[in-house]
Formats: C-alpha cells, sequence, structure tokens
C-alpha cells in the first residue's frame, strides 16, 4: 500500500455557499464529498487559518478569533474542540509521520519520517509536475543542481525509465529497435538539437532521454558485451529484459562466462512498478528557539527535494522540517537523519505518481550537506577553522612557521590533497588505538594538530578512555604502578562496554560511511557564511576603521544616501542604518553594500583597498550567477576573479589568508559548482530564512516536549499544507490569493492596471515629436511604470535595457514618457526612450563601462523593453563637490530636519553598474565586447607573495629576538593597517588631528627633516601582521565653501628610507582564462590607457603606481575596540 493512498481518489469541490449549511460533525467524509475531507467549508477555511507558518496562532488567540466570528453571526462555525478533532482525522488520514528516536548516549528526541515527506511530494501536483527526474547534460550551459557531475556521473544512479509502460532498468539486457542488443548503465535527459540561440535555454518538451552503455553481441558462445560505451536514444529501447528471459533460449548459461545477464534487483524489490531515486539536499544548523535576543540552542534539520529547480527551492514553501533537539548533539540528529534515509533507501517507498497514475517505488538519497563552516567541519570530523589543518577538503595547512614560508604560503592559493571518508575514518580508528597507550593526551593532541582530524561523535567515549587512562597510570604512594598491558586490558574492556555491544563505527561520524555521500566533496562552500559573512565581513570592518580615523564617515554617509537604487534591487542599502549600526551588519546589507562600494569610496581610501572592493564586486556578481551560458568560461572568469582577489588580499594584508580560512575556501568553489550547479543552488540564505518559521513553532510550546512539539507542529502544517494543494483545492487558492499567502504558496498574480484619470492628446506628447506622425483624435493616458519582457515593472525616469526593433541590438535608456492607450488602459502602447552610448574604454579608477546620455530619443513597445538596469552618475569625471540639503521623512511626510546628499552636476557622465547581481545576465550582453575584460589589479603576483612572505618571516624573527621597535613597524597582530598621510594645511576634514591621536600614532622617521609635516593614523587589527601600504592620502569630495591646494611636487615631499613598495604595471592587460583554460588563440594586450587624474583626488589612476614620496603606511599594534569582534574563527 502506498501512502496516501486512502485520498488519492478525491476532487475537492466546494459548494457555492456552504457556510450556510448546518454544522457536520462527522468526520467520516466519504470521497465523493464535495469537501472531502473537511467537513464543511468553515472547517476548511479554518484549518487554513490555524495551520500558517508565517502567522501561528496560541490556544487563547483560536479562541479569541472563534469567539469573535460567533459574535459576529457566522453560522456553522466549528469549535475550537471540533477543530481538534478534525485535525486529528487529517493526521490519521494522512498518517503520523513522528517518530520517537533514542540515542546511543541516551539522548531522546523526534524526527518526522523522511519517507513519508518525499511520497507526498510525488503525490502533490505542485510539486511532482515540477520535478525533473533524471540528471541533465546541459551542454555548455548549466543552472540547477541536476546539470553538475554528482547526478550525471556520480553514484547513486537513476535506476530505471519507462517506455510505453515498460520498464527498464540498469545493468540489465534490453533489445533495441535495429534489433541489437544493449545494456543500459546510466540513464540522462539532454537536448535533442542544439540551439540556434545559445541565449535561449533548452525547453522540457526539447529534451531527450539517453542512455549511456555497451552494446551486447549474441553469438554460439554466448552474449559478448562491447569494450567501448556509446548513447542511444529511449525511443529505440523495444524489448525488456523480462521480455527476452521468457523466450526461450534466448539466454543460456553459457552467457555467464562473457557478461552478468542477471536481472536488476529493483525489479524484483519493485514488483514491476517504476523506480526513481530522490535526491535531498540537507542543511542542519544551530538555532535559537527564541525570537527574542535570549539564546535558546537548539539544532534543527530542514531538507529540500532536490529534483525540484532552484527556483523553486528557494521557497520557504519547499523546505521540510525534519527534527530539532534542545539536548542532543547535531551528530546525533545527523545519524538518525541518515539511518531513516538508509532504512528508506533499503526498503524502497511506495508512493502514488500523481504525474503518471500510478504507484512508484522511490530511492532517497543525501546529494549534498548545507551549512555554515562550523557544522560543516563537524560534518566532516574536522576539528574547526582555527586548527593547523583548517580546510576540511584538503589537507592545506600545517604550522604557522610551515604557513609563513614560500611552500606553505603558496599553497593556500590552491587546493590540495583532498581528503576522503576511509582516511578520515582510520585517522579517528588511529586515535582510538592511541588511547589505550601511555601519553594519550599529547599523542591525541598531536594527532589533530598534524591532521586536523577530530570526531565530536565519537568525541565522549575517546574523552572517557584517556581519563581512565590517567586515573589507572596514577601511581599511589607505597603501591606498584599497574603494568602497561592490565592498564590496556582494563581500557580495553571499558572501551567495550562504552560501545555497549556494538561496533565502533556505529558511534563514529555517521557520514563518513553513508552510501552514495562522499562528505568532504558534499559539503560545498557556502557563500553566505564565507564570502558575504567572512571576506566581505573583514573588508568592510576595516574600510570603516579608515573612514572613522579620517574623519570621512559622513562623507561616505551622505554619498550612500544619494546612490541611485533604481534597478538595483537591494532594498538594504539605508545610510543611517548602516552607518550607525556598522558592526552589527548581517548577510542582505553586506549584500546590498557591495554591488555600490566602489562608487562610494573611490577617493576616501587607499588604492589597494578600492581594488579590493571592485574586485569583490566582481566576484558577488560571478557568485551569485544563476545560469551559466558557457561553464568553462564562467568557471575561468571565476578561478581568475578568485585568484585576483587573493593576490589584492596579500598586498593589504599578508597573514590574513592564514589566520582567516575562508580565504582559501574560495579556491573549492569552483569544484563545487561543477558538482552541484551555481553557487546560489547550495546556499543557505532559505534556510536560514526558514529558521524564523521554527523560531515561531517553538515559542508555543510549553518547553516540556521540544522536539516532539515542533515535530508535531509542522507535520501538521505539512498536513494541511499536502491537501490543500491538490487539484481543485488549488484552484480554489488560485483564485484566494491571501489564502495561499497563509500557507506560505508563492503568489505569481498581478494587480490590474488603474487606468489613468485625465487624457492628453497625441499631438502633445513627446512619443509624438520623435515620431514626427498624426493621430488625429487619439486620446492617451500618461502613464506612470511600464511592465517589461521580464516580469517587473519600471517606473518614469528609470534606466532599462531595451531591444532595437529594427536591428535587434540591446542598448540602454532613459524612460522619458509613458503613453497607455485611452481604449485599452491594460496595455502600453508607447514609450519613449533617451539613448546612452558606451564610451571606447573602460574608466581608469574604477574599471567600468562608461556611458554618456545623449540627445538621440525613440519609441518602443513595452515587448521590446527588457529590464531594468542601475546606472550611477560618474561623480569623478563631473566633480560633484557641492552637497544638498534633503528633508528627513519621517511618518511618511518630510520633516524640518535635514540631511546631507550629494548635488550632481548636470553633466551627461554615467557609469553602467555591471557590479549589479539583478539582471547581470542582460547586462553582460548589453556591454560591448571590447569593455568586458577589466585589468587584473595584480600583475606581478610572484613579487608580490614574495614581499608578502618576507614581511611575516621578518616579523616572526623580530618576535623571536626581542626586538619590539621592529615588530612596531611590522605591524605586530595586524592585517590591513595603513596610517594616512596628509599633507600639512591641506583643509582637509582632519588636517589637523587630537593630540591623543597625534600621540598615539608612530612617526615615521626620515633623512629629510620636513619629517615633522607628516601625521599618521593607525587602522585596526584583524587578526595578524600586515605588510605596508603606500599611496597618497585620501581627499575627499566636500562642499564648496572649502578650499583645496593642489598636491605637493614629487621633488618638494620628503623621501622615505623604508624600501619602495611593489608596483603595478602601468600597462595593463587584460585577463586571460587562468592555464587549465587556456584557448588555443593567444590573447593580445589591451592598449595603454590614458592616465586619469582627478581635480580634487589625492590618488592617481590605479593603472599607474603611486610614488613612494608622497605618502607612507605603517602599520599599529592596536587592537581595533569595535571591530575586532567582528572576525570570530567560528563565523
Amino acid at each position: 500500500m502506498s501512502f496516501l493512498h486512502s485520498e488519492i481518489q478525491y476532487l475537492a469541490v466546494f459548494a457555492e455557499d456552504p457556510l450556510l449549511e448546518p454544522a457536520n460533525t462527522n468526520y467520516n467524509v466519504s470521497l465523493d464529498h464535495p469537501l472531502y475531507p473537511w467537513p464543511s467549508k468553515a472547517h476548511f477555511i479554518t484549518s487554513l487559518l490555524f495551520s500558517s507558518p508565517q502567522l501561528p496562532f496560541s490556544e487563547v488567540q483560536k479562541k479569541a478569533v472563534l469567539n469573535w466570528a460567533k459574535e459576529l453571526g457566522v453560522r456553522s462555525l466549528p469549535s475550537l474542540g471540533a477543530m481538534k478533532k478534525c485535525q486529528s482525522h487529517l493526521q490519521d488520514l494522512i498518517g503520523d509521520p513522528t517518530e520517537k528516536v533514542t540515542s546511543h548516549s541516551g539522548n531522546t528526541f523526534y524526527i518526522n519520517s523522511v519517507a513519508r515527506a518525499i511520497a507526498k511530494d510525488y503525490t502533490n501536483p505542485l510539486t511532482r509536475l515540477a520535478m525533473q527526474d533524471y540528471p541533465e547534460d546541459g551542454g555548455k550551459g548549466m543552472s540547477q543542481v541536476f546539470n553538475g557531475s554528482k547526478m550525471l556521473f556520480d553514484l547513486p544512479l537513476p535506476p530505471a525509465v519507462q517506455v510505453d509502460r515498460t520498464v527498464y532498468f540498469t545493468d540489465e539486457l534490453l533489445q533495441e529497435s535495429s534489433g541489437g542488443y544493449f545494456i543500459p548503465k546510466r540513464f540522462f535527459l539532454a537536448a535533442a538539437d542544439i540551439p540556434t540561440n545559445t541565449t535561449e535555454s533548452c525547453k522540457q518538451s526539447d529534451k531527450v532521454l539517453y542512455a549511456l552503455g555497451r552494446a551486447a553481441e549474441r553469438t554460439e558462445a554466448g552474449f559478448i558485451v562491447s569494450d567501448n560505451e556509446e548513447i542511444i536514444p529511449m525511443s529505440m529501447f523495444v524489448r525488456s529484459f523480462g521480455d527476452i528471459a521468457a523466450t526461450c533460449g534466448e539466454l543460456d548459461s553459457s552467457s555467464i562466462k562473457y557478461a552478468s545477464l542477471s536481472p536488476n534487483p529493483l525489479r524484483e524489490k519493485s514488483k514491476g512498478r517504476m523506480v526513481y531515486n530522490v535526491p535531498l539536499i540537507i542543511f542542519m544548523d544551530n538555532v535559537s528557539g527564541n525570537i527574542s535576543k535570549q539564546w535558546n540552542k537548539h539544532h534543527a534539520i530542514y531538507m529540500s527535494n532536490a529534483n525540484l529547480p532552484q527556483e523553486m527551492l528557494e521557497k520557504k514553501f519547499f523546505v521540510r522540517f525534519v527534527s530539532s533537539s534542545p539536548h542532543a548533539p547535531p551528530m546525533e540528529l545527523m545519524r538518525a537523519m541518515k539511518e531513516f534515509i538508509s532504512d528508506a533507501a533499503q526498503s524502497g517507498v511506495m508512493a502514488w505518481d500523481c504525474k503518471f497514475d500510478e504507484e512508484v517505488m522511490l530511492i532517497p538519497y543525501a546529494l549534498f550537506l548545507a551549512g555554515d563552516n562550523p557544522m560543516q567541519a563537524e560534518e566532516c570530523s574536522h576539528a574547526g577553522l582555527n586548527c593547523n589543518y583548517f580546510c576540511r577538503m584538503c589537507d592545506v595547512g600545517g604550522t604557522k612557521e610551515y604557513k609563513e614560508s614560500k611552500a606553505g604560503y603558496n599553497s593556500i592559493f590552491m587546493s590540495g590533497n583532498i581528503w576522503t571518508p576511509e582516511k578520515t575514518s582510520q585517522e579517528i580508528q588511529q586515535q582510538f588505538e592511541t588511547a589505550f597507550r601511555s601519553g594519550a593526551t599529547t599523542k591525541i593532541q598531536n594527532s589533530v594538530s598534524s591532521t586536523g582530524v577530530r570526531d565530536s561523535a565519537s568525541g565522549s567515549i575517546l574523552s572517557a578512555l584517556v581519563e581512565l587512562g590517567k586515573k589507572l597510570r596514577k601511581r599511589i604512594p607505597g603501591s606498584p604502578a599497574l603494568p602497561e598491558s592490565e592498564v590496556e586490558a582494563v581500557l580495553r574492556k571499558e572501551f567495550e562496554e562504552l560501545l555497549k555491544g556494538g561496533h565502533l563505527n556505529d558511534t563514529t561520524n555517521p557520514l563518513l560511511g553513508m552510501d552514495g555521500l562522499d562528505i568532504h566533496m558534499d559539503t560545498p562552500t557556502e557563500i553566505l557564511h564565507t564570502i558575504l559573512l567572512g571576506v566581505v565581513k573583514y573588508f568592510w570592518g576595516q574600510t570603516v576603521f579608515l573612514l572613522e580615523k579620517a574623519k570621512f564617515l559622513h562623507i561616505f554617509q551622505y554619498r550612500l544616501e544619494s546612490i541611485d537604487k533604481d534597478g538595483l534591487n537591494a532594498p538594504c542599502l539605508n545610510a543611517d542604518y548602516i552607518c550607525h549600526y556598522k558592526g552589527s551588519l548581517i548577510g542582505k546589507h553586506f549584500k546590498s553594500l557591495v554591488q555600490v562600494m566602489p562608487f562610494i569610496i573611490h577617493d576616501l581610501v587607499p588604492p589597494m583597498v578600492l581594488n579590493a572592493w571592485t574586485v569583490i564586486g566582481e566576484l558577488i556578481v560571478l557568485v551569485w550567477h544563476t545560469r551559466f551560458m558557457d561553464t568553462e568560461t564562467y568557471l575561468a572568469t571565476l578561478s581568475q576573479t578568485i585568484e585576483d582577489f587573493l593576490n589584492v588580499t596579500t598586498q593589504c594584508a599578508p597573514s590574513i589568508l592564514i589566520s582567516k580560512p575562508k580565504f582559501h575556501f574560495l579556491v573549492h568553489l569552483l569544484a563545487y559548482i561543477r558538482r552541484f550547479g551555481p553557487a546560489i543552488v547550495f546556499s543557505t540564505e532559505r534556510y536560514e530564512s526558514f529558521n524564523h518559521v521554527f523560531q515561531l513553532s517553538c515559542i508555543y510550546s510549553n518547553r516540556q516536549a521540544p522536539s516532539r512539539d515542533t515535530c508535531k507542529i509542522f507535520s501538521h502544517q505539512d498536513t494541511v499544507k499536502h491537501i490543500a494543494t491538490r487539484e481543485k483545492v488549488l484552484c480554489y487558492l488560485d483564485e484566494h490569493p491571501e489564502q495561499a499567502r497563509l500557507l506560505g504558496i508563492p503568489n505569481s498574480s498581478h494587480s490590474p492596471l488603474i487606468p489613468g484619470k485625465s487624457h492628453v492628446p497625441w499631438k502633445t506628447t513627446r512619443c509624438a515629436k520623435i515620431l514626427g506622425t498624426i493621430q488625429p483624435g487619439i486620446m492617451y493616458y500618461q502613464g506612470k511604470s511600464v511592465a517589461m519582457s521580464e516580469g517587473e515593472c519600471a517606473r518614469l525616469n528609470s534606466h532599462v535595457i531595451f531591444r532595437q526593433p529594427v536591428d535587434r541590438q540591446l542598448y540602454i535608456g532613459h524612460i522619458r514618457e509613458i503613453l497607455v492607450s485611452s481604449q485599452d488602459s491594460q496595455m502600453t502602447d508607447h514609450v519613449a526612450l533617451q539613448l546612452f552610448t558606451f564610451r571606447a574604454a573602460l574608466h581608469p579608477s574604477l574599471h567600468l563601462p562608461c556611458i554618456d546620455l545623449t540627445d538621440n530619443e525613440m519609441v518602443s513597445t513595452s515587448i521590446d523593453i527588457i529590464c531594468s538596469v542601475n546606472i550611477q552618475h560618474n561623480c569623478l569625471d563631473s566633480q560633484c563637490t557641492d552637497i544638498r540639503r534633503q528633508s528627513v521623512h519621517q511618518e511618511r511626510i518630510d520633516t524640518s530636519q535635514t540631511k546631507a546628499t550629494v548635488k550632481h552636476e548636470s553633466t551627461p557622465n554615467f557609469f553602467l553598474n555591471v557590479y549589479s547581481i539583478h539582471n547581470y545576465d542582460h547586462i553582460q550582453r548589453v556591454v560591448p565586447d571590447t569593455l568586458r575584460e577589466t585589468p587584473l589589479q595584480v600583475t606581478n603576483v610572484a613579487e608580490v607573495r614574495a614581499i608578502a612572505i618576507h614581511q611575516l618571516q621578518d616579523k616572526r624573527t623580530a618576535k623571536k629576538g626581542g626586538d619590539t621597535s621592529q615588530l612596531a613597524d611590522s605591524g605586530e597582530g595586524c592585517h590591513l593597517l595603513p596610517l594616512i598621510v596628509l599633507q600639512p594645511n591641506s583643509g582637509s576634514l582632519h588636517a589637523k588631528p587630537r593630540q591623543k591621536q597625534q600621540k598615539r600614532a608612530h612617526v615615521v622617521r626620515q633623512d629629510s627633516g620636513a619629517s615633522q609635516q607628516h601625521q599618521t593614523v593607525s587602522a585596526p587589527s584583524m587578526g595578524g601582521p600586515s605588510q605596508h601600504f603606500y599611496s597618497p592620502a585620501p581627499q575627499p569630495h566636500h562642499p564648496p565653501h572649502q578650499s583645496f591646494p593642489p598636491p605637493l611636487p614629487i621633488h618638494a615631499l620628503p623621501p622615505l628610507r623604508s624600501s619602495p613598495p611593489f608596483h603595478q604595471s602601468p600597462s595593463q592587460l587584460y585577463r586571460p582564462p587562468p592555464q587549465s583554460y587556456l584557448p588555443s588563440q593567444s590573447y593580445a594586450p589591451a592598449p595603454l590607457p590614458a592616465q586619469y587624474v582627478h581635480p580634487t583626488r589625492r590618488f592617481p589612476s590605479p593603472h599607474y603606481p603611486p610614488q613612494e614620496s608622497q605618502v607612507r603606511y605603517l602599520q599599529s599594534q592596536h587592537h581595533h575596540p569595535q571591530f575586532g569582534m567582528m572576525y570570530p574563527g567560528g563565523i
């Protein structure tokens, strides 16, 4: 019997006015009842309301709602007791998935059945019709997890296909239409024909099922299987193994000598049913059970069905709660999860397939485990991010001395030898063998330090053995010590008792031996915690410190306030909040900031820091790609961008690459993308968001049985969601989106357009002047927004990418007018656009495409307008130095308070924001080919790394020798530590620093007596030594009433006694792919760019190295009081 069999055949049709029908207390509703399985519509609507994951109700609130409806005279209203009986009836009908689990250590918790959850997915049309049952060869491109190499090439393989209602299994002999025999090894989808337009993805109807296998030839001696693999379409299958075996004499015993022609074991197990693999994405996290700040630690497990497209995986509705516990450690929860998956795979899950109206067998397996870095390290039996060997994927690492050597430092920039589950298990077993010997504590510590392996699942047993060994070996005065053989015998006996008759593998990490899972390769680098809350957060903390020390934070704030957010889709750019709570930002703030930072800090920070932010902007856009048109080209670009970012970081902070493992984790990102598809697939943002739903379920528990209560709550919610999203009930929810929102169902409906109040004649419109046509008597509405072909809306005066109807080329335009027909107010007839043109070269400082607003205008239609785009005013070239006061908006009204914003000059110069994640694919296509490749930020890579290694070694030598002055000069304990040197009487906002700051700063000794003219400010520590920054002093844009003299000539500045900085080459090469992706053709160097010097900037273009006599950056020993807390190793 399949799950949900009793409610498969129902068809829910609502009565026209069921609220008027008498109350029905009989819950044994027949299958043909119009409201099955609810007795009445009142029960149904009330169940939807009280089962909402987003809007949970307490018992008191439920009573209040029912009493309110009763007082209003609602008839047939069920009582709270009746609703509980109805809930129990639904649970009995579907089946209770909650089961009790007792761990090896005695902890008790509850878990919802994995088998029942995936069975619901196949029974529900909302999920089943969106699934893809087979991996897909996407050709050059990639957009889904089933395009990844694991599902395409690794085990477990799709076990069967169905052709004309006949089931064919892998590793079974079949006959194809030409009369030959064939043994399939794997099944996959691929496009029948190569699309002519590579920008268009292949439709589902254009995909064909293929089989990869070997041909078999029947001879007198039996069947001989070919050594060569070949691919044939499934449409060629005509006879299955069962049909061949039923033919007398076609299979004889001599065939066994040449090929194993036995049937697939799943044929007998499935009893003729179709068999599907169900890949699962598993997420585990520690989360508070409270919404308040008081921490109430729980460990929770969620999962998703990876057969769904990534667009649906991102929705909370498709995230399944599995288990949680405030008592059991994470690996005990994961052991239960593993056992439930393994048992379901072993026995098979029988379910109803609503797509093909048949009963099928499902085999679940773990595709990968998502989570933050500490949790993934624990899942890999790794000691964590703070150990010598910090990487859970490879053996990169070592002692601090080794990592500061040339070989060790350079190893961080590449992947080491990949760990395997077998090798990790051997290390764990070796640690247990060590526990029986003398000196076990030190030896085990050395083992963890030298390998990075530490198993938390069996850690309590290992610790117990070590402590017992210490007690047994401790000498008691007056009595001889126990022989080592007796000690070992006692320890081994205690070990057997701790195992409770089981095997060591029953207590160690359960994921190391899980079928279909390579735990080291299947814990992909998580982009939220590794990039946004990792490397971006590090650079944000440093940048804020520089801005505060230079008194530029207020300038940063009003520039951020002036950023054009149109087309950016970044709602978290509240300048007041970001600057006030700069030390408490979360992922969404960093994700928004990285898209605009270069436009704000271009002259407020040293060029190296600016270069880092420009590379971070490129990295974020690449990582958040959801579809690749050419996977190899994409991976080549991403590989070079990551390498470039690591090299820029080496310039800024050599030791941060040693102390912060997240920089190294970026190296593995490419392998995970190739294995699982776009990085957004294994991002944890959707699960972190689902934590709020979990917290809402916890706050209504009485805390006596928290694990059971949450499982029961989610079980009931899943039951109602499952029944309410089937067939005619789903149609009801489509007509009532407010009810669908209660269940978290995504709403794709759009509100109808509201016609304007007044008409305008055609001859008075801007479009009429552009077209020069006459339409006598035709009237139009003036529109405020237009719906574009990608589904979003663009408002008047926004910027869009559109397709020219004549040459079909893409252009950028400024919307000047929107005309809507007065006869059909739902159709936009004309859109007036003012065109932008691209300049011939990238901007020399920001490496961004420059665009100019022209006087050319044209008229387009909404069909040819593709999407919105974000552009920013070119304040660098336009010299936007003035500020204006703008009213502060509070409580939806303008107040008398004002805030400063940038007053943009009326110039037609703009930047195209290629750092925008929103509509990145269209932005890349509109940019000319000559402007798509940005120059490398670091070209002298070997020199940069050599200087970094030299500085780290000098610092270590000075520390050993006790040379405190050299330690101070080398930046002991610091990472990004520039000392900004200002020119005297420059008129800047911080030309005269406070006396306390002046005393605290380190003073540079110089040969010239003019050294007294320079003052310094220090920057914060990020956990380790750094190298010097060389850059001119930052000069911000400023209000017009302040005067700034030109920079001093080079000969007037005092020389420095320090070694010269490493320079970038003035000739910047365009970025080629890395060596492994090099094409056959060669790359020509880009032409030398003209030097760009802003009239009010102290920084020259990054294309040209700064003069060493213009600036000197020193390093400080000070720990930053505010941002030091931002860099814990466990993020």
